[in-house]
This record gives structure tokens, sequence and C-alpha cells, in this order.
């Protein structure tokens, strides 16, 4: 009896152990998964970007921004990078360039206006063909009208003009004239049909060709520009053209220095930010990542400050 409850117990023993065992393989094996699981996951986390956890303290001022504003309006691109005192100093300048530019402009489109009028009642392209047909009468072989056939003018203070009839002053015969002023050997220019800009430049610039159509000209006098021998009208009237070219010589002066601001301003402004940035640029980082160590997988928090 005895014998028999001993194989029984030692029957329950062996069973015991061997289930015991195979638990413990179980369990052995499930936690080694879970292992491997924590290990992939951890790998994971790893290839993420701190950036995700990271600020700054200061914004940031884009230097390509701060560029193309100072590019289009000069100093806003310094303003934009809280330089305000440069930026006032740009924009004041760019201010003063436009305005002189509009001023002077303005100037010498009156002068311009001035100087045109004046020619319009003092020269006279009447007087100036037939100052051409006194020379063709007195210079050529088969002149238009002869010397006799021009109306003489002869005035108190010894001027004296020879004009073509103005009964037969015609297209036609202008025409003609104008064929003659290309014969003309001491003639260096063509009269404009028009009265274009031209033809304001040249009544005045040359008086050896034009000088004589002012109406205090004389077709017995000798006018140069070279000697400087020009009637008081010719001569007035150069002063005033003269004034008018200054005045959009200023102008241009002033659209120039607007120009040279822009690019100088978009420069700076480019720098202007960069100096910003460098010398605001405080940042805080943290980063959360998952690490082994020791075949464990540990969360671990890390903390950088960045000036």
């Amino acid at each position: 009896m005895r014998l028999c409850l001993n194989s029984i117990l030692l029957s329950l023993v062996l069973i015991t152990f061997v289930f015991a065992q195979t638990l413990f393989k179980w369990g052995n094996e499930e936690l080694i998964v879970r292992r491997m699981q924590l290990r992939q996951q951890a790998q994971s986390n790893q290839n993420k970007e701190a950036a995700d956890w990271s600020g700054e303290s200061s914004p940031h001022r884009s230097v390509k921004k701060a560029v193309l504003f100072s590019l289009v309006i000069p100093g806003s691109g310094q303003v934009y990078a809280q330089s305000y005192i440069k930026g006032m100093v740009f924009l004041a300048v760019e201010l003063t360039a436009w305005a002189l530019n509009i001023s002077y402009n303005r100037k010498g489109d009156n002068k311009d206006t001035e100087f045109r009028t004046y020619a319009d009642e003092h020269w006279s392209e009447y007087r100036y063909w037939s100052y051409v047909a006194y020379r063709a009468a007195t210079d050529l072989d088969e002149p238009p009208f002869s010397l006799e056939e021009l109306q003489q003018q002869i005035f108190p203070d010894g001027r004296i003009w020879y004009l073509i009839p103005e009964n037969q002053y015609t297209p036609d015969v202008v025409q003609q004239l104008r064929e003659i002023e290309s014969l003309m050997h001491d003639f260096s220019h063509r009269l404009p049909g028009t009265k274009t800009q031209q033809y304001y430049e040249m009544i005045g610039k040359y008086p050896a060709q034009f000088g004589y159509a002012w109406d205090d000209a004389s077709f017995n006098q000798r006018y140069s520009g070279y000697t400087g021998q020009y009637t008081a009208r010719n001569k007035f009237y150069m002063d005033m053209r003269d004034e008018a070219n200054h005045f959009y010589k200023i102008a241009g002066y002033g659209a120039m220095t607007a120009l040279v601001n822009h690019v100088i301003a978009a420069i700076d402004a480019g720098f202007t930010a960069r100096k910003f940035n460098r010398i605001h640029s405080v940042k805080v980082r943290m980063n959360y990542k998952n690490k082994l160590y020791k075949g464990e997988s540990l969360n671990m928090l890390g903390l950088a400050l960045h000036w």
C-alpha cells in the first residue's frame, strides 16, 4: 500500500516539473518576442527629427524678404529687420530724390514751353526761306528768284532783309528752296518740316545758317556760333534752352539717386536681417527619444539651449 502511494506521489512530482518547465519555456519565448518589438520601436523613434520638439525664443527675419522689401520701397526692409533709424534714412533719401526729380522736371517743362513760345514769336520760317532765296540769288547761277524780285526791307538801324513776295510764298516754292538748302556748301543742316525738338534746337544752336531768321537779324551781317556772333534774341533764346537743359539734368540726378538708393537699401537690408538673426537667435530644443540601454528600451528627455 505504501509502495503504491509512493509511486503516485513520484508521478505527481514528475508531472508538475514537466508542466512548470513548459510554462517557463512559453513565458521566456513571449518575453523575447516582446523585447524584439520594443527594440524595433526604439530604433524607429531614434529616426525622428529633434526639430519636432524645438522652438525659438525670438522671431526670425527672412533675408530674402528684407532685400525684396527695400528693393521695392527703400527702408522697408530695414524696418522689417527692426532697424528703424536706417529705414527712415533710406526712405528720406528716396522721397527727397523723387521730389527733386519731379520739381526740376516741372521747371524744365515750364522753361521748355517758354523758349518755344519765344521762338514762335521771334523766329520765322518765312524769313528763313527768304534768306535761302537771297543766298541762292547771290551764289547760284539759276536761282528761283533774282535779287531784284525779292522785296528789300531796310530798317532805321541799318538792318536789311530780302523777302520773298508774300503772294509767291507757296508750298511749291518752299519745296524748291528745300532742294536749294541741300546744295548750299555752308549749310550743315536741314530745317525739319514740323516743329520737333530738333527744330527748336537747330534754330538757336546754328546761327550761321538759321540766325538770319530772328527778327533782330540782318541779311548783310555775318553770324557764327564758333565766334559767338549771335543776335540778341538768338542769344537770349539759347540761354533759355540751356536753363531748361540744366533743370532736366538736375531732375536726372534725382532719378539716378533714387535708383542707386534702391540698390544700396536692398543690399543693406539683407545684411541687417542677417545681423538681426545672429543677435537675436536664441533657441530652446527638447528631444524625446527612445534608446536602447543594455538590451532594454528607455525613454529619454533632452534639453538644449543655443544662442
